[in-house]
């Protein structure tokens, strides 16, 4: 059976409004959870502040993490938007994806209607896995 991840309503609610909030540049983050069920989003800062890239530093990412962990958690994913153009990852973004450990997420902002996508990510190949709203 294939694998879907379960976002809460409120959660994707949350990650459009950082989006959205961010434009013209990138918004990142986290999302944590357990197996295929997302739990949190955790915003964080594009130091950049960059429409074609995002920055975020270790410590503010370490920081993040202790946090998910403390909550029994793990990160899933890894989100970010791209601002103008399509939810599909950059050379740059596989190029700079931490691990095939943790997912990538990438909201789309190029039209009126945000359009996210989850992939799994190894090296510089990625798929799509399959989310749904509950």
């Amino acid at each position: 059976m294939e694998k879907v991840i379960i976002i809460p309503e409120y959660i994707y609610e949350q990650i459009i409004t950082e989006g959205n909030k961010r434009l013209p540049y990138e918004a990142c983050g986290l999302l944590a959870g357990n197996k295929n069920q997302v739990h949190s989003f955790w915003p964080l800062n594009n130091h950049l502040q960059s429409s074609r890239r995002f920055f975020v530093p270790k410590e503010e990412v370490r920081a993040a993490e202790r946090q998910i962990i403390n909550k029994k958690e793990q990160v899933l994913a890894v989100f970010h938007t791209h601002p103008s153009t399509k939810a599909v990852p950059s050379y740059y973004d596989l190029q700079n994806h931490p691990t095939v450990d943790v997912a990538m997420v990438i909201v789309s902002f190029k039209h009126d209607d945000p359009v996210m996508k989850w992939y799994a990510v190894r090296h510089n190949d990625y798929h799509e896995v399959k989310w749904s709203i509950v």
